[in-house]
Formats: structure tokens, sequence, C-alpha cells
């Protein structure tokens, strides 16, 4: 681990005197950025989130692994490219330019968010398993999306992004501006581009080899192109968590381009070959059971919410839709905002509503609902409809006030549509298998739950789900699989068996059938 080794290392010798190498940070294209901002003003006054729409870090090449498996496959993409040279890449672009720019960047580091899981792509090229000869997890591709919580890049989709056995080798970093013009640095060639005139000196000359200029800053005790050790004990820190992440695993064409979409605040995988293509449905207390990737399953319950609602403002004026809390529905948020980029989606005639909320303003499920889903498409805000929380949490009188503003907008006092998922002990809709009511007004429930996280919750009763045009429950995630063959075999104790509806979908992760 790096924190033990550099903790070795301070024994034996001062920490002035380590000296860490990154060979990208000694390429004569590299060493320019810092003097390039310092000296446009123009430039730097551009490089902040009122200016800039996104910031990309792209290190692809068209080698593969053949002939360097037994280094390879024990570190993976994220430690040979990301973690680094992707890291101090981006850091060149980003971080303040302070006179102590190793504190500056360690700052902007730790201003970066863990990213989710539907914030990264992870895949390997098809003929990897044939090079390193046995069964492999390693990735040789992996796309990761941060967003930064500073003052000058709040919410900046930042992508970094490399890969194995491309079909164009493409090193770059590319800072798209919000007016439409970029900021763009090349690798090959060395280049420099701001709005397309290029802003490197006259006299700019590309080094022969990047370790001979490294190597000579550090017999001269120079540490101005080198990582610090701060700097990289943070890096460890924010990726640790990426490569510990369970992965969806996939494959792209042996030297073709592995193809990742950004939506709002997520990535999708636009071209992959699929181990998993085949979609396999069944029945389950009557209702159809898909299992299929996990993938595939956002994918498909996104085209149903869609479908849903084209059919019925086909017979009516507007389509009432309630989404439940969890991190499950985040995969479901990204098809939707994935499918109103490309097809025009009618949210202009969508009521949203909250199926649950926690009563937590720390832990508010309106929070994801509007940071992932509803900044990122075309709906009113008149459109949504939260369930209130106070600083102090729910509040008598909570659960009445949601019963009307659901009456006042919804006359037929139904939803069209449903989405659900499921907890590890059976819960859904924030209805736990012992909860205690604390009010109810019509079909809203004030309650209090036993769960560890946020046990006061506001959620709408049985009885209005199983009476929504549709209904589906979305299943993903371990420790789900006993519940799941308990409710084949015919148990009604889980709270989710007392969903009955008659449209009702259970879409369940191929890993827990």
């Amino acid at each position: 681990a790096p924190k033990t080794l550099f903790s070795s290392l301070e024994t034996l010798v001062e920490k002035d005197n380590i000296y860490l190498i990154d060979h990208y940070l000694g390429k004569s294209i590299t060493q320019q950025i810092i003097p390039l901002r310092r000296s446009n003003a123009e430039l730097e006054s551009m490089l902040n989130k009122e200016h800039v729409s996104s910031i990309q870090v792209n290190l692809l090449e068209t080698v593969d692994c053949k002939g360097r498996t037994s280094y390879y496959d024990e570190s993976g993409v994220i430690r040979d490219m990301l973690q680094n040279h992707a890291t101090e890449l981006l850091l060149l672009i980003t971080s303040d330019l302070s006179d102590d720019l190793p504190g500056a960047k360690a700052d902007m580091l730790r201003s970066l968010s863990q990213p989710n899981k539907h914030q990264v792509v992870v895949a390997q090229y098809e003929r990897y398993q044939t090079h390193v000869g046995v069964e492999s997890t390693t990735p040789t591709f992996a796309s990761v999306m941060f967003l930064s919580n500073s003052k000058r890049w709040a919410d900046v989709p930042i992508v970094m992004t490399s890969g194995k056995s491309q079909a164009v080798e493409r090193k770059n970093i590319i800072v798209t501006f919000k007016s439409g013009g970029n900021l763009t640095v090349s690798f090959k060639p060395a280049t420099v581009t701001f709005n397309g005139a290029d802003i490197l000196p006259a006299d700019f000359a590309a080094n022969s080899n990047s370790y001979i200029t490294l190597i000579g800053a550090v017999i001269k005790g120079q540490k101005d192109l080198l990582p610090s050790v701060d700097t990289v004990l943070v890096s460890w820190g924010l990726w640790d968590s990426v490569i510990n992440m369970h992965h969806n695993m996939a494959l792209h064409a042996n030297y073709g381009d592995m193809k990742v979409e950004r939506h709002g605040k997520f990535l999708i995988v636009a071209n992959t070959v699929n181990p998993h293509e085949s979609e396999r449905i069944k029945y389950l207390k009557g209702n159809f059971l898909v299992t299929d990737h996990e993938e595939h399953l956002y994918e498909q319950v996104a085209e149903d919410i869609i479908k849903v609602i084209t059919n019925t403002l086909k017979i009516d004026r507007q389509a009432h839709v309630a989404l439940s809390g969890g991190k499950s529905v985040l995969g479901v948020y990204k098809y939707l905002i994935a499918r109103s980029a490309k097809t025009a989606v009618p949210w202009n005639k969508v009521q949203v509503w909250q199926v649950d909320e926690r009563c937590d303003p720390g832990f508010r499920n309106s929070k994801d609902l509007e940071y992932y889903l509803l900044k990122d498409i075309d709906i009113s805000p008149g459109n949504v409809h939260y369930m209130t929380v106070g600083e102090a949490g729910c509040e008598a009188g909570d659960a009445e006030e949601y019963q009307r503003i659901f009456e006042n907008y919804n006359t037929d006092a139904k939803f069209n549509y449903v989405l659900l998922g499921m907890g590890t002990d059976g819960h859904t809709a924030s209805l736990f298998p012992r909860s205690e009511i604390i009010s109810q007004a019509g079909d809203i429930i004030h309650l209090l739950a036993e769960t560890s996280v946020s046990p006061e919750r506001i959620t709408i009763t049985f009885d209005l789900i199983n009476e929504a045009d549709w209904v589906s429950i979305l299943v993903v995630g371990a420790g789900k699989l006993d519940i799941i063959k308990a409710i084949r075999q015919g148990e009604t104790a889980f709270p989710v068996a007392k969903v009955y509806n008659d449209r009702l979908t259970w879409f369940i992760d191929e890993v827990l059938n």
C-alpha cells in the first residue's frame, strides 16, 4: 500500500528527499500547461464551472497486453494509467494556480466525490483471456466520471478514460466550453489549441525522452515536474474505491474502439460484445420475471416507463409516475436521460411523484431524484412533487399535506406507473417488516421503521401501489436471493410479497436467479 511504502521510506530518508517519477509529467507538451495558464489570462478565466461543460482525459492505445500480462493482470488499466498519469494530467488543468501547487493539487483531489457504479465503465478486449492464459476479471479499459464539490468546478463532469487494443491511439485532454469551443492538449502530435488557435510558444520543441528530463530535475533537486507524496496518497484513496467496486464487465472487439456515452451524471456503454445478450423470461406468481444482465434491466425498466407514459397520453392529458428511493433506481435514471437526449419524451405532460422519503434531511431520496434525474431532463419544477422534509425532519401533518397535493393534481387518485425496489429484508417503498404507523392520511403514511438509516419515513400504501396501471419491482445487488426463493415458494411474510398488481413485472438481476 502506498501509505505503508512512504512510511517505510521516511524512516530511511527525509520526506523532502523522496522523488516520485511520472513520465507523463516529463513530456514537453505537459510542461507547457501550467505556463500557458499563467500567461494566458483569457484561458485561465475560462477554466471554471461558469464556462466549462465537461473535461476529458483520454489515454487510449492500439497496443494490446500480449507479452506483458504477468504485470498487467495484477495491475489492470486503472492502476496502470488512470490513478497516476491521467490523474496528474487532470490536476495540471484543474488545480488552482497557487504558490503551493502540490497543495492545490491535493485539494483538488479531495474535492472529487467517490463515483457510484453508474459512473464507471470497465471492459476487456476479446482476446485478453487468450493473452493472459487464464480466466481473468482484470479490466483493460476503464472510463470513470468524477464530480467536484469545489467552488471552481462544482458538478462539472470529469471523465478519465484509458484502454488497450483500441482502433485508434488517442491521448489528449479536452476541456469543452459551454460556448462551444474547447481547450485541447494533444500528445501526438504535440499541440495545444484554445478555441481552434494554436497557443504554444513559437519556439516550442518536443523533447526526445521524458525520463531524461525528469532525472535531470531530480539531480537538480527540482520537484515542480514531479508528483508529491501527499498528492499520490490522496489519489490512491480516491481510486481504491473504484478498483474495489463491483463492476459489470463488458467486452469489446480487439483493436476496436470501446464507445462510452455520457448522459447527465452517468456513463453508458454504447457498444459491447456482451456475453449476456440472451434475455430469459419466466413467471413468478403469475407475473413476468425478467432475468438478464443488470444493465439490460435498467434499460428495459426505462423503456417501460416511457412506454407507459406514451400510452397513457394517448387517452389522458397527463401521466403520473411514482419513483422509489434507493440506489438501484439510479441505473434507471441514466437510461431515462439517455433516451430523452435521443428521442423527445413529453416530460411536460408527466407528473413525477415520490413513492417514499426518508425523514432525515441528510439522507433524503429527493436529493438523488433531483440531482441525478430531474436536472438533466426537460421537466418543469411544477410537475415534480416532493414529500416534505424540513431541517428538523418530518413533522405532524406532512402525510396529510402530501395526500392533499396528490388529490389536487391527480383527480383519478392513482398512478399510471410505480417503480419499486427491494431491500435485503424484503421491504419495499419504505414498508419494512416491522414498523409503527405514526399517522396516516388516505394513502400516505408517516411511519417509524426498524432500520438504522433514517428510521422515520413517509410512504404510500400497498393499496395505492396495487391500484396503479403498471408496477415494476427492480431487484439488484447482493443478499436478496433467499427472499426471491421464498417468494417463489409462496412465502407472504415479506412486505414486497404484498405487491400483487395485475401488471406487475419483476426485474431481477441474473446473479439472483
